[in-house]
């Protein structure tokens, strides 16, 4: 017989923004958030994928190739983003900071070899996320203001780390549709909530190592579940939040369809868009919740 006894669940009370409202008095939000793997996603599973040059190419693709087109996208459509980005892609590859800052964009934390820190103590935490958040504000000039956890790897401590370190907002927790505030032994923590649903890899994630695999989806399966997801959140006022990859939505055909879907979406003149950290900036406002 298994274990019958009852879990311990961590100590950590979430509770809605009374009052909630979008910026502009608009009827619901949208923040297009990139998590920049880079070589840092195979990497940071296992060391030795470093020298799997055919996983490493496909990995750096997201950075070289496809980056550049999704930059264009945004300035086309007058759409800013977030970019999620591992310090160690930061340090391979610094023109893409100066080409995403340029722009206007936000980079925020991603851990430094895209670390899943759910199994890490608070120590062994504490110091994967400021080497990181060093190298962030030698590449930009200024700290992060939050944190997306790769491969959705969080547990309590983590949540106290970065609020330690002065992040304002966490975007890895899914157990609402608007921003939520979690109330932390120490303070409160902005949550901007994912889903699964918006995270582009159940359609199209693969790894070339160590096997080898790939889940392949056609562009358009993806623009109806996007779609059909935008369309409940405005109506019920909620928050579309993505987690696209460049090295899976960057592939041309996908770009085009992203085009269509964020065109359309651009019609809809009751919806907020921007970036993370100015959605956090005004939940900040609205609650007080305290600023770095």
């Amino acid at each position: 017989m298994g274990d019958l006894s009852r879990p311990c669940y961590p100590s950590i009370a979430s509770r809605e923004i009374e009052d909630f409202a979008w910026p502009e008095g608009k009827r619901c939000g949208v923040t297009i958030a990139w998590h920049v793997d880079g070589e840092a996603g195979p990497v940071g599973w296992d060391r030795q994928a470093a020298r799997h040059v055919a996983a490493i190419s496909e990995a750096a693709y997201g950075v070289t190739t496809a980056l550049p087109r999704i930059l264009a996208l945004h300035r086309e459509l007058s759409i800013l983003g977030t970019f999620f980005v591992p310090a160690h892609v930061v340090e391979l590859h610094p023109a893409m900071i100066e080409a995403i800052l340029a722009e206007g964009h936000e980079i925020a934390h991603h851990g430094y070899m895209h670390e899943n820190v759910f199994p890490m103590e608070g120590a062994r935490q504490r110091e994967v996320f400021e080497h990181a958040s060093s190298i962030l504000k030698a590449a930009t000039g200024r700290d992060p203001s939050g944190w997306s956890a790769p491969a959705w790897g969080v547990n309590a401590e983590t949540l106290e780390v970065i609020r330690d370190l002065g992040m304002l907002y966490d975007a890895s927790l899914m157990e609402r549709d608007r921003p939520y505030l979690l109330e932390l032994p120490r303070g409160e923590l902005i949550e901007l909530p994912i889903s699964l649903i918006l995270d582009d890899w159940a359609l199209f994630g693969g790894s070339l190592y160590p096997a080898g695999s790939a889940t392949t989806a056609t562009a358009e399966e993806a623009r109806r579940i996007w779609r059909e997801e935008f369309d409940g959140m405005r109506h019920f006022g909620a928050y579309f939040n993505t987690t696209f990859h460049p090295n899976l939505l960057g592939r041309p055909g996908r770009m085009l369809m992203l085009r269509e879907l964020f065109t359309a979406m651009r019609s809809c003149d009751d919806v907020w868009w921007g970036t993370c950290e100015q959605l956090a900036l005004h939940v900040g406002k609205m609650t007080d919740t305290a600023k770095k």
